[in-house]
């Protein structure tokens, strides 16, 4: 009897082993964005926010405008603040993109769009990588500069690459969330065929670290 017992144990303690073995590693969490909000993003009162045109280095409009709308949109519906897109001194605006990746914005354009638009803040974008065909690939690196001080308010940078297990875990999350009431035969794959989407996806994610 007690050999039949431990035989048994054996047998139970091998099929745990094997169906280890057989079970699908786990996915890994999506750690691919970084960002920085500084004490005076916390304490300092933001209201009124302009959002620049998006820098691409192949100066692709609709890329621009796809990705720009995507991030305005995002940023309305998180209610942090108003948002506004640029009407007039567009030209002078888009150029500081250049800048602001390396840090740099200058004075008087700051004073220039505080007075225009009575903003608080304003928001450059950068695309970093561009893939639209499958599997979609977005890299955004965005920044918020204060016009009272001039200073870095916010900034983030991520890459969403959907041939990454974690990020397709990220756009399904996030279909199902944001996409209950619209129905598809492409499922949350829907997202992968719209670079409008795909990037509307992308802001989600960066604008929860503000």
């Amino acid at each position: 009897m007690k050999r039949k017992l431990i035989t048994f144990l054996l047998l139970i303690s091998l099929a745990v082993i094997f169906a280890d073995g057989c079970v699908a590693p786990r996915q890994k969490e999506f750690k691919s964005i970084s960002f920085f909000k500084s004490e005076e993003y916390i304490t300092a009162p933001i209201h009124r926010v302009l959002l620049v045109p998006f820098d691409f280095e192949t100066h692709r409009e609709k890329v621009v405008n796809d990705v720009t709308e995507a991030f305005f949109i995002e940023f309305q519906k998180s209610a942090r603040f108003e948002t506004i897109m640029p009407h007039e001194f567009r030209d002078s605006l888009f150029l500081q993109n250049e800048l602001w990746t390396k840090g740099l914005v200058r004075a008087e354009t700051i004073i220039a769009a505080k007075k225009r638009y009575k903003v608080d803040g304003i928001i450059f974008g950068k695309i970093t990588h561009y893939r639209p065909h499958d599997p979609p690939i977005l890299g955004i690196k965005i920044g918020m500069f204060s016009t009272i001080t001039g200073n870095v308010l916010w900034s983030s940078d991520a890459i969403f690459d959907s041939s990454e297990a974690s990020v397709i875990k990220l756009v399904k999350n996030y279909h199902a969330n944001n996409f209950q009431s619209e129905q598809s035969l492409y499922d949350w794959k829907i997202l992968l065929l719209s670079m409008k989407r795909y990037a509307q996806f992308a802001a989600y994610h960066m604008i929860h670290t503000l």
